[in-house]
């Protein structure tokens, strides 16, 4: 965090910084340039009466003296500075292309300031100590765990097949099934090879059956297999029976496969209370997966599975799932009640606004290290306030992407190469790892995502160093390829920045000044060395990290070690799905009693984009940044809830149609209502006034 500045000039060095963090080089020379004219020409001109400058270039000399100027001005002379500047502007004979320039620029800089905690009007208050502490830790919502989403109103049964409970023999099966998914070249198979993460749902729900199987219909652990679910039939078998007897027996074994579907079916609507035909259809086709599996050696071309009797139950039971799927989307049925997973909206606000005002901002100041002057907060508590925060923030101040890809997230541990030119000398630097040491696929390409710190991106150089998502691993990347996306240094209203989160997680956090055993600084923070002072947090570290993996076959000495940006606390290894989206749905809940995950804001940021009436061409761009298509964009925006699709129409009702019959009763008119009626209209986007047109002619 800048430190609070004492005068004018200093407001200007640490405005300076701030650009500097948040565009690269040449923006910012731009931008400063015009800045520093307004501030040390016309602003100087305005304040002193007595200087004249002319309309030439100022002199060193000049410059100079205007820094030291106001060097001498405390920061309230800028609570009026547009007057003064207009005074400036006058004075020195300003053209209205100038007056537009730096009218503009001391706009931003006002606008900059105003949301710092320096500033006078924030300090109308005293101390303003919300600003400084960790706000009370909000729990009047209650435990998650007693606000159930779904109808099952009992102890949810846990009857998956567990490792222990897998023999040597199954453990071979699931393996060589895995590598027949997966891998990149699998002779005699037809199918395209999957991702890790899709063969590891098959896998999921493959052992789920199987459990079933010895839990509820006894069949004893030895017996297990891959071809209990699918049985194997091959064409040597047959050979000796007749066409009657192929038929028979071919019957007999749909038969016993439709059975088993059957009854499993059965025990998830009446044991489990799981009534979603989503459910069954993770099950159909985990089968179908096995089913192409068993029989890859029986078959030439993809058309010969079908003709395989046993592919006809698969076929049956994977076309009613999806007619049920279909009768239940239009009928907007769901297992979960949308109302239970959505933000109840603020008047005059999108969901998105809403989630960012009521959780976002919270767990942004639930990051602070005190909750008083007596009161500081435990270490790892902080670094858990962080990461949770920075989760979030990567749901709601980015378009969210799939939550696997947050999970996965990777960071180099240490650089093994010379420093760049281009990385300052006490610039943090966080390298990202070239292609041939990063975790490929057969082809070569990076298969892995990574966060870094670079001082030049795309080109461009950032004095300060910018921090990039490096995305080569998701689940549409052979559609959109990969993506590298720049994270932007935000600042908030106290004065800190994005990047103070990132780099706290990742590093700890030092204060100057506090502590009972103080000692000296000496890391790369430059304010802060020399003084003294303590970690309040040691970041990341905190949480016992077991991750650290090298790359390859290369050894300690000369590998890329990374391990993971998010790792649990204490067991210090990364999420998986279920412990990320409870993260998130936790701290949702404890704030606004609703149970949002990670996928609900994709939901959120599609019904943003057409609440606020984006473009075409900027619902492709979020569909892009979120790795998806704009149908499957116009798809989730169908997912809000039916109370969140005509709030903006009411609203807007409300605002346009009534308030202006209001007005055309008053005794006097002007035709500046129907402007501005024609203005707000033109504001609404095509859906909302098309549906409008609809109400109004009903």
């Amino acid at each position: 965090m800048m430190n609070e500045p004492k005068n004018v000039l200093e407001v200007h060095q640490s405005y300076s910084k701030h650009l500097e963090a948040i565009y690269d080089s040449k923006t910012v020379k731009n931008i400063l340039n015009e800045t520093s004219s307004m501030l040390f020409r016309f602003l100087w001109a305005g304040l002193e009466s007595e200087i004249h400058l002319g309309s030439k270039k100022m002199t060193a000399a000049q410059v100079k003296s205007a820094k030291n100027f106001m060097k001498m001005q405390p920061v309230n002379k800028l609570l009026t500075a547009r007057l003064t500047l207009e005074k400036g502007l006058e004075k020195l004979g300003a053209s209205k292309n100038s007056r537009n320039t730096y009218g503009r620029r001391l706009e931003q800089l006002l606008i900059w300031s105003e949301q710092q905690l320096w500033w006078p009007d924030n300090q109308s208050e005293g101390a303003k100590p919300e600003n400084k502490y960790c706000p009370r830790i909000r729990k009047e919502n209650g435990k998650i765990s007693t606000s159930r989403l779904t109808e099952r109103n009992s102890i949810h049964l846990t009857y998956k097949l567990q490792p222990r409970e897998i023999s040597s023999a199954l453990e071979a099966d699931l393996r060589n099934f895995k590598e027949y998914l997966t891998s990149s070249e699998w002779p005699g198979r037809l199918t395209d090879p999957i991702s890790d993460s899709s063969a590891s749902t098959y896998l999921q729900h493959i052992r789920l059956m199987l459990g079933w199987f010895h839990h509820y219909q006894g069949i004893p652990l030895e017996e297990l297999n891959l071809n209990l679910l699918i049985p194997k039939i091959t064409s040597e078998s047959l050979r000796d029976l007749t066409l009657s007897q192929k038929r028979e027996f071919w019957s007999t074994q749909k038969l016993t496969v439709d059975t088993w579907i059957c009854s499993y079916f059965k025990f998830l609507r009446e044991k489990m209370k799981s009534f979603s035909p989503a459910t069954k259809k993770f099950k159909i086709n985990a089968l179908s997966a096995v089913y192409k599996f068993i029989y890859y050696e029986e078959v030439y071309c993809l058309e010969d599975y079908e003709n395989i009797p046993l592919a006809k139950v698969i076929t049956y039971h994977s076309r009613n799932i999806y007619e049920e799927i279909e009768e239940w989307s239009h009928q907007k049925r769901s297992v979960v009640s949308p109302d239970q997973i959505w933000p109840e909206t603020l008047p005059g606000k999108t969901a998105l606004t809403t989630v960012r005002q009521q959780i976002l901002e919270p767990l942004r100041q639930e990051c602070r290290f005190k909750y008083d002057n007596w009161h500081t907060r435990e270490g790892n508590t902080i670094a858990m306030s962080f990461q949770r925060y920075l989760i979030w923030s990567f749901l709601a101040d980015m378009p969210a992407r799939r939550q696997e890809e947050y999970r996965s997230i990777q960071i180099s541990l240490c650089c093994p190469i010379l420093r760049p030119t281009d990385v300052p000398a006490d610039g943090l630097y966080h390298p990202l790892p070239p292609d041939e040491v990063r975790l490929g696929n057969y082809n070569g390409s990076p298969q892995d995502n990574y966060l870094y710190k670079t001082y030049i991106y795309k080109g461009k150089p950032y004095a300060n160093g910018v921090w990039v998502l490096n995305i080569q691993k998701y689940k549409t990347v052979k559609t959109y390829g990969s993506q590298s996306i720049a994270i932007r240094n935000r600042q908030f209203s106290d004065g800190t920045c994005l990047y103070d989160y990132i780099e706290r997680y990742l590093y700890g956090w030092w204060m100057s000044g506090i502590g009972a055993s103080q000692f000296v600084y000496d890391w790369w923070l430059p304010d802060h060395v020399g003084q003294q002072g303590q970690w309040v947090t040691a970041g990341r570290a905190s949480f016992s990290p077991g991750d650290a993996c090298y790359i390859g076959n290369r050894t300690k000495s000369d590998g890329w070690p990374w391990g993971y940006f998010f790792i649990k606390p204490v067991v210090g290894l990364p999420y998986n799905s279920s412990n990320f989206k409870d993260l998130v749905a936790v701290a949702a809940h404890r704030l606004t009693g609703k149970k949002l995950t990670p996928h609900t804001l994709r939901y959120i940021w599609a019904t943003w984009a057409f609440q606020v009436g984006l473009t075409n061409q900027q619902k492709e761009s979020l569909a892009y940044a979120m790795g998806h298509d704009i149908k499957m964009l116009s798809e989730m925006y169908d997912k809000c809830t039916p109370d969140e699709k005509r709030r903006p129409i009411e609203e807007a009702i409300d605002e346009i149609l009534f308030k202006t019959l209001e007005k055309e009763q008053q005794p006097v008119s002007s035709t500046d209502d129907v402007e501005e009626l024609a203005n707000e209209l033109k504001n609404l986007s095509e859906a909302d006034r098309q549906q409008l047109l609809q109400m109004l002619t009903e």
